[in-house]
């Protein structure tokens, strides 16, 4: 009787764990060409122009506002970089799960508004474009602020917890 036990409570924490979980999260991952102090700082342009033509949009539907206006986008960043080669495209990208304030922002596989630089070898900033989390940002550096967390021991807490 144990061992059935056992084998279903395996069997739903499998399911709990493994399966598919849709999100409307939005994301934006801008990578830089390199770590040079001038491709981060035209990373980081990209970025403030992005937020700023961004920050015009309705954020009940970022989606579908992004896609909308993706080659005004495309000219911004076009403009920004001052004809280097770019690309921009919407994709299914992973993200790490991270920790801010307490609180886990689960990582996987979300749409993401993607803009690499040149060969995109450089430190990447990323930020959630989505109501709970909007316009926080992140930077692939270690810092006091963000935790890195394993995705499958926070599930198995929140199972526990709940």
């Amino acid at each position: 009787m144990k061992k059935m036990f056992f084998l279903i409570l395996l069997i739903i924490f499998l399911v709990i764990v493994f399966l598919p979980q849709e999100s409307n999260e939005f994301r934006i991952r801008v990578i830089a060409a390199s770590d040079s102090i001038e491709d981060q700082r035209q990373k980081y342009l990209v970025v403030k122009v992005l937020q700023e033509e961004i920050r015009k949009y309705d954020e009940n539907d970022i989606i579908n506002e992004i896609k909308d206006n993706i080659n005004l986008l495309e000219a911004k960043v076009y403009g920004v970089l001052q004809g280097r080669k770019f690309s921009m495209k919407i994709s299914k990208v992973s993200f790490p799960t991270k920790k801010i304030d307490g609180e886990i922002i689960s990582g996987g596989k979300y749409e993401t508004l993607l803009i690499v630089i040149d060969s995109g070898e450089g430190k990447n900033w990323w930020s959630i474009l989505y109501p709970k989390y909007h316009n926080i940002s992140f930077e692939d550096l270690e810092s006091g602020e963000v935790e890195f967390e394993f995705y499958f021991f926070e599930k198995i807490k929140r199972l526990f917890s709940d």
